[in-house]
């Protein structure tokens, strides 16, 4: 009994194709399919809109389910300054926090969630540890009143897209 794999012409000409790919950057995959380098080999037509061939073959390039393509998610750090479960205050005193720490840190996103009977107020988006650990120390010299609070945390984060033309 033989467990070899037969392998098309055709497919094995694909997958040279995709393994070459990486080799020459200054072809697209799809433009890579599409050429011929043999008369005796098929030919493949790709028909695609524009914008959906630019994205193909350029890894990091992410496009939401609504059509932004502002950030792509991924497991990283943020720091956990609020969690309290007293239903009364603890969503007016997290959006408090979430106020003060966007008025004196803008560009750093504060992220609000409820997760019963939890409310909880995260901030940053931090690939590594050791950037959250250099903004949880910021952030305790701005709000000392938090710091016994503070925790980094890993959780998903969102990252700006960056999208070459």
């Amino acid at each position: 009994m033989s467990w070899g794999l037969r392998v098309k012409p055709a497919m094995t000409a694909l997958l040279i194709l995709f393994s070459l790919n990486g080799m020459q950057a200054q072809t697209s995959i799809i433009e890579d399919l599409q050429s011929t380098s043999n008369s005796s080999e098929g030919v493949i037509h790709i028909e695609s809109d524009a914008d959906i061939t630019a994205l193909v073959g350029t890894p990091g390039n992410r496009v939401s389910a609504s059509g932004n393509s502002d950030f792509v998610e991924r497991t990283g750090y943020r720091i956990q300054v609020f969690m309290g479960s007293n239903p009364s205050t603890a969503r007016s005193e997290a959006s408090s926090k979430q106020a003060a720490i966007k008025e004196s840190f803008p560009e750093i996103g504060a992220y609000l969630t409820y997760n019963a009977p939890n409310w909880k107020l995260v901030v940053g988006d931090f690939i590594s540890r050791e950037e959250a650990t250099v903004f949880k120390q910021q952030l305790q010299r701005e709000f000392p009143q938090y710091g016994r609070e503070m925790y980094i945390i890993t959780d998903k984060i969102k990252l700006p897209v960056v999208i070459s033309e």
